[in-house]
C-alpha cells in the first residue's frame, strides 16, 4: 500500500567513525524503557543509504531526524553532522535536536542548533524525569522568537505541566514524542492514557506524533493491537494535529519497516482522504516547515557513503 506519500518524523542516524559523536544506547547492556540494545540494531553505521534500503517501497517523501547521539559534550555538533549528509544526499529534511531546556546554557545551544538550516526544534530528553514551566522559560521565549517547536514525553499521567507549557507559550509547537504511550498496553492504561491525551487535545499548540507504537512495549504487535493507540491519538487532536513516525531503526527488532508502514496505511484507511493525508504528512510538513522530495528514495539511487561521511 504506497497509494499516498509519508513523512517519516522520527528516525535516527549514525556513524561511529564520525569524530566527536557518540551512542552509548547502541552498547551491549543499554535498556531503557524495556527496550534492550541489540547486535541487531549496532553497525558500524546507519544512514541515508541504509534507511533507503530498508524503506524501499514504502512511499517515504520525507524524514525528520531526532536527536541521539549521546554522550557529546555540544549536542549541535550533531546537528551539524546531519545537516551535513542533508547536504549531499537532499535527506533528512528537518532536524530535531538535542537541548535540556533547564540547562542555564541551553539559549546558547538553542542559537547554535538554529545556524543551521534544516533545524527545526528540540527535544528535551529529560523531560520524562524532570520539568518545571519556570525553569524552562529562557529557553522556551528563545524557542518562540525562533518560531521552532519543542518535543517531550512524559508519563500519561504527569501531563499536566505540559498543559501549563502549552499556554504559557501559545506560539510554540509542543509535540509529543511517542505520543506519551504508556509502558502497559492494557484496556485500562489506553482508558486513562486516552482520557489525559483528550485534555491536551484542546489546546491548539500541541500536537501528536504517533511512534513507537509498534514497539518494546508490544513486541508480538498486530495490526489490531496498535488499531486504538494510532486512532486513540487522532480522536484527542484531530488528524491535522497527528503525524507518523516510524522510530527508526530503534523498533526493528519487532518489524520490518515496510510492514510498519503498511500497517499504518491499514488503520488509518478509515479515515477520510483529507484526513489520512493530515496524518501521512500535512501535519508534519506543517510543523516542521517541510518540501517533500519530487520522489521517494526508493526511486533514488545512492553510491554509498561518501569520503566525508566516512571521516
Amino acid at each position: 500500500m504506497t497509494d499516498e506519500g509519508i513523512i517519516d518524523t522520527h528516525v535516527h542516524f549514525w556513524d561511529h567513525a564520525v569524530e566527536g559523536l557518540e551512542w552509548a544506547w547502541l552498547k551491549p547492556g543499554f535498556t531503557f524503557r524495556r527496550w534492550e540494545a541489540s547486535a541487531d540494531i549496532d553497525a558500524t553505521r546507519f544512514s541515508v543509504s541504509e534507511l533507503d534500503q530498508e524503506s524501499a517501497g514504502s512511499g517515504i517523501v520525507a524524514i525528520v531526524h531526532g536527536h541521539c547521539a549521546d554522550p557529546i559534550d555540544d549536542p549541535a555538533t550533531e546537528t551539524a553532522w546531519l545537516e551535513s549528509l542533508a547536504e549531499r544526499h537532499g535527506t533528512p529534511e528537518a532536524i530535531v535536536g538535542r537541548c535540556a531546556l533547564a540547562d542555564p546554557g541551553a539559549v546558547g545551544l538553542l542559537h547554535r542548533h538554529a545556524s543551521y538550516s534544516r533545524f527545526r526544534g528540540v527535544r528535551d530528553h529529560g523531560a520524562m524525569g524532570h520539568l518545571d514551566r519556570d525553569e524552562i522559560a529562557a529557553a522556551m521565549d528563545a524557542i518562540a522568537e525562533m518560531a521552532s517547536s519543542v518535543e517531550v514525553r512524559r508519563d500519561h499521567r504527569e501531563l499536566a505541566v505540559l498543559d501549563d507549557i502549552a499556554a504559557r507559550w501559545p506560539t510554540v509547537t509542543v509535540a509529543l514524542t511517542h505520543a506519551c504511550l504508556p509502558l502497559e498496553r492494557t484496556s485500562a492504561q489506553r482508558a486513562e492514557w486516552s482520557e489525559a491525551m483528550r485534555g491536551l487535545g484542546e489546546r491548539p499548540n500541541i500536537v501528536c506524533k504517533i511512534s513507537a507504537v509498534a514497539g518494546a512495549s508490544d513486541p508480538d504487535w498486530t495490526i489490531e493491537s496498535i488499531r486504538p493507540w494510532i486512532l486513540g491519538c487522532v480522536e484527542a487532536f484531530g488528524p491535522d494535529r497527528c503525524m507518523l513516525g516510524s522510530n527508526w531503526p530503534v523498533d526493528r527488532q519487532f518489524s520490518t519497516y515496510p510492514r510498519l508502514i503498511d500497517a499504518y496505511r491499514h488503520v488509518l484507511a478509515e479515515l477520510d482522504p483529507v484526513e489520512r493525508a493530515a496524518v501521512m504528512s500535512g501535519t508534519a510538513r506543517r510543523v516542521y516547515r517541510i518540501t517533500p522530495r519530487a520522489t521517494a528514495p526508493d526511486d533514488v539511487a545512492h553510491s554509498g557513503p561518501s569520503a566525508e561521511e566516512r571521516e
